[in-house]
């Protein structure tokens, strides 16, 4: 990590201009035109507010759900994101047994308390079940011992040992006492999103009246078939008291299938995740995770050994703008506001997060945009180089 240089060079996110950017004491102090000093990028680069992933188990080995999972190896996830541009993320705990849950959230709050970087960087603390449905479909790759319904006090104890930073919550909203639960956890204050579920479209209604306002991954972590209609998905897209995030790596969803998303949902309640597990970023090979074998192929797709199912995603959250870019076919401002500002809105979140105009966090990513991808150039974090290419 080190000071910011005298400035940061290249084209504003959604003018297009090139621009010099300027920053003091973490926030940024001038949007100008290039006066020819020292700079980070250059004109073949994008300055954007800094990526935003609300759903992250892991990444380059950093595993938030391991057994053994410590507070160094968060502050180490940290680390690895800002490769990527990522500047904020919900670290995500997903189903296991209370010990191991509270674990995890244990370790990230450690981390958080110990590093300023870290507990600047979590959002906050996002679980994905134990709540969720037993069924295999909508289950996912979550281990069918651990599923259980909705209780308010366990997840008490597990905010506890999260010490309050459980900000957003995925469950299965037809799990009996569901809807009393999602009031619960609305009127704290908590984001309580629909997934891995089968609820039929009486459930997700009721569901999104007790407060419930995501629905996670839409399209993945469900039955691989489906009546015509109706269905989970098409009722979740027609609610429009749910936003949707999507996982856009070229594996989960086909191109044809975000395109309809986007455009069902619209832009503004649209954000991109990158769902990202421990094996992801790393080199092509077999790996363990979770007592199973993967295998991660060249183009990224992670896959359970033997089989053609999905065992996670391995791609990071850049490579999902790039790929909305093209898929939705919307501009590269559109898709990095569906990865940056989108979901800290919904986390109501906004203050915290970068932009490139006068007054805003100095949390910025340089891009460089190489044909089909996105590379991240250098990443900003409160006013800090803390990753750079060159």
């Amino acid at each position: 990590m080190s000071e910011l240089p005298p400035a940061l060079l290249g084209r504003h996110y959604r003018t297009g201009e090139l621009v010099m950017l300027t920053v003091q004491d973490g926030r940024v102090t001038g949007v100008d035109r290039p006066v020819g000093q020292p700079a980070i990028g250059g004109p073949d680069c994008w300055l954007a507010p800094g990526l935003v992933d609300v759903q992250v188990n892991g990444f380059q080995g950093h595993d938030v759900n391991s057994p053994e999972v410590t507070p160094d190896e968060i502050v180490a996830l940290v680390h690895a994101l800002w490769q990527t541009g990522v500047t904020h993320f919900c670290p995500t705990v997903t189903t296991g047994s209370f010990e191991r849950m509270s674990r995890a959230c244990a370790a990230i709050a450690a981390a958080c308390e110990a590093d300023p970087a870290v507990d600047h960087a979590v959002l906050a603390i996002h679980v994905e079940g134990p709540y969720i449905a037993p069924e295999d479909g909508p289950r996912g790759a979550h281990p069918r011992a651990h599923v259980r319904p909705p209780s308010y006090a366990e997840f008490r104890r597990l905010q506890d040992a999260a010490r309050g930073r459980i900000g957003l919550l995925t469950l299965a909203p037809e799990q009996p006492g569901a809807l009393e639960f999602i009031g619960r956890l609305t009127d704290e204050g908590i984001v309580v999103s629909l997934g891995h579920h089968a609820a039929n479209s009486e459930q997700i209604a009721a569901a999104t009246r007790a407060g419930a306002r995501l629905c996670t991954h839409l399209g993945n972590g469900a039955h691989a078939v489906l009546p015509r209609h109706p269905n989970y998905i098409w009722d979740q897209l027609a609610e429009d008291g749910l936003w949707a995030s999507i996982i856009v790596d070229g594996h989960h969803l086909p191109p044809a299938v975000v395109r309809c998303f986007t455009r069902a949902k619209g832009l503004e309640r649209l954000i991109l995740v990158s769902d990202a597990v421990a094996p992801g970023g790393l080199p092509p090979g077999r790996y363990a995770q979770m007592d199973r074998e993967v295998e991660l192929s060249p183009d990224g797709r992670l896959s359970l050994v033997g089989t053609p199912y999905l065992a996670g995603a391995a791609r990071p959250l850049i490579d999902g703008v790039a790929n909305l870019r093209h898929f939705a076919d919307v501009s590269l401002a559109d898709a990095l506001e569906a990865a940056a500002h989108q979901p800290a809105r919904l986390l109501s979140a906004a203050d915290r997060v970068g932009d490139v105009v006068v007054g805003a966090p100095a949390d910025l990513v340089v891009l460089r945009d190489e044909g089909p991808n996105l590379i991240a150039v250098a990443t900003v974090t409160r006013g800090k180089v803390v990753y750079s290419i060159t």
